[in-house]
């Protein structure tokens, strides 16, 4: 009676400890699957026109952190291409980059206030408070979206476009006991 017994729960018994072993595994590969959501997350490159090339570019140097990685001069006129932790933000140079007084031109934020750039920040609040010590104007001090998954705050670049940061949460829909 015994061996019948030990015979039909020993698979069962290496069954739920495979069982076991998968949901280890799986539970272990979860951070990294939460990382790769987080890098789907993060857009590649922006552009952007400007009547003031220079200043511009300064600015996102500055106060943003990004580095030159390709200029481009020609005669009608310039760009710049930018590099943030592998975001790229094209600068061009161009004439007509405001709009006329009363018309709408859907490419200029200033005129929609619409960010131009959405920006991954580790800490968002940290981040407000070093730009608003170097007097980058803060369009919108940190909140939390409302289904918790960012934290975002608005602020307003050289030309007054609108630059949004945003600091990655959690999952969408997970709580916070802290508000953040």
């Amino acid at each position: 009676m015994r061996d019948r017994h030990s015979s039909w729960c020993a698979p069962r018994r290496r069954a739920l400890h495979s069982l076991i072993a998968l949901t280890l595994a799986l539970m272990a590969l979860l951070p990294m699957a939460q990382a790769a959501d987080a890098q789907a997350l993060r857009p590649g490159s922006a552009s952007l026109r400007t009547l003031d090339l220079g200043p511009t570019v300064r600015w996102y140097e500055t106060h943003l952190g990004f580095r030159q990685v390709s200029v481009d001069s020609r005669v009608q006129a310039r760009r710049v291409v930018l590099e943030r932790q592998g975001f790229l933000l094209e600068i061009a140079e161009d004439h007509k980059a405001t709009p006329q007084a009363g018309a709408a031109d859907v490419d200029t934020t200033s005129a929609t206030g619409v960010p131009v750039v959405s920006l991954l920040v580790p800490d968002v609040d940290r981040e407000v408070r070093r730009l608003r010590g170097s007097g980058v104007e803060i369009v919108r001090d940190p909140e939390d979206d409302l289904d918790g998954s960012f934290r975002s705050a608005l602020i307003s670049d050289y030309g007054h476009r609108t630059v949004e940061l945003r600091e990655p949460l959690g999952s969408p829909g997970s709580f916070h006991p802290t508000g953040r």
